[in-house]
């Protein structure tokens, strides 16, 4: 590494863009910070003062401001000088009051006990990958406190909203009777496939204390409750039968390939001979490169390393669903609105 002189046109070197890639957990905390004092909400649509801020989210003022600073940098806010703070188009998104907030998913993906599981994985590295729930049948979404159950359905909830209307417009759902939903959270994905298939009917099926009260309401505001039955359980002791279809959106990558056959294989048993299994999920490729879909892949796959899942190619799936009594038969690419790439695709099994 050389040093330039004073005549050598400034020009970004390898280590400072290396440098920046060390430090991203700055930018992570930084935002992850905005989110709990609900700092984007307090600028609103407003150029605003930073002590006006500090007041605004009982923060120390000068602190505040250096916050402010980083998050200018970031592209998160417009530093109109003497301390005066404007939200950018990317700020914007991190208002609790936006339509496409990402509030919650601060929250979740940056928050402290999601960035402790990535310190732990130089131990990972050393050993085999850790299984979700070790405990046999157990399942660790169902003993997650309220308070952290409600950040993650609400940071679920956003990817889901902006997958759906990609997923309506690559999947022909309109050749079934029942679709059942296995995991469907709060049914938002299904709410957005019943209202688009006049003549279908759904089943939603999650935990008790996902599908209790948030699920009536977001099928009543679609206007499809009336041809939805909610039912609560838990998908690795049995799921509903009587489905032409059974849909699981991001629930295969979070377990590792036991749990993942034991769940299948509970779908496979509901399953009449012309019924179809459909997985929303991200399809990893061979080889991995910089586009943004390979680099959201990449990301996932190393993350579920840490739950003990993974992110699978259609030769994994393949080999998943034949262990379970299932076939693979096509796989349907899906443009997210959320990311603006093909990062997700609907695989599509039946019987064997």
């Amino acid at each position: 590494m050389t040093t330039a002189d004073a005549s050598t046109p400034e020009a970004p070197t390898t280590a400072a863009a290396v440098f920046q890639m060390i430090t991203g957990h700055y930018v992570s905390t930084a935002i992850n910070t905005v989110a709990r004092i609900e700092l984007a909400d307090a600028i609103g649509d407003d150029t605003v003062d930073y002590t006006v801020l500090a007041q605004r989210t009982a923060t120390h003022p000068e602190s505040l401001l250096r916050l402010l600073y980083l998050l200018a940098v970031a592209g998160l806010v417009h530093d109109r000088g003497d301390g005066r703070f404007a939200l950018t188009e990317s700020g914007r998104l991190l208002r609790t009051d936006s339509p496409d907030s990402l509030h919650a998913v601060a929250l979740l993906h940056a928050g402290p006990g999601h960035v402790q599981r990535w310190f732990a994985l130089h131990d990972v590295l050393q050993s085999a990958p850790k299984a979700v729930d070790a405990e046999p049948g157990g399942n660790p979404f169902a003993k997650m406190p309220p308070h952290v159950a409600a950040i993650f359905n609400r940071a679920m909830t956003f990817f889901t909203r902006h997958t759906a209307q990609a997923v309506v417009e690559a999947y022909d759902f309109g050749r079934f009777g029942t679709l059942a939903d296995i995991g469907g959270g709060e049914g938002t994905l299904l709410a957005a496939i019943l209202r688009a298939t006049p003549g279908l009917r759904g089943i939603l099926f999650d935990l008790p204390s996902v599908v209790e009260d948030a699920a009536e309401r977001t099928l009543a505001d679609a206007g499809v409750l009336d041809r939805c039955e909610i039912v609560g359980g838990d998908f690795f002791a049995k799921v509903p039968s009587g489905a032409d279809a059974y849909l699981l959106k991001n629930v295969i990558h979070d377990w590792d390939d036991t749990r993942s056959r034991e769940l299948l294989a509970n779908v496979r048993e509901s399953m009449e001979p012309g019924s179809r299994l459909l997985l929303v999920e991200s399809v990893r490729p061979q080889r991995f490169g910089p586009q943004l879909a390979d680099r959201l892949a990449a990301y996932g796959h190393l993350g579920m390393l840490l739950n003990g899942g993974a992110e699978r190619s259609r030769q994994e799936y393949e080999a998943l669903f034949a262990s379970a009594g299932l076939a693979l038969c096509e796989v349907v690419p899906v443009r997210p609105a959320w990311t603006g790439v093909t990062s997700t695709h609907v695989i599509e099994a039946v019987p064997a």
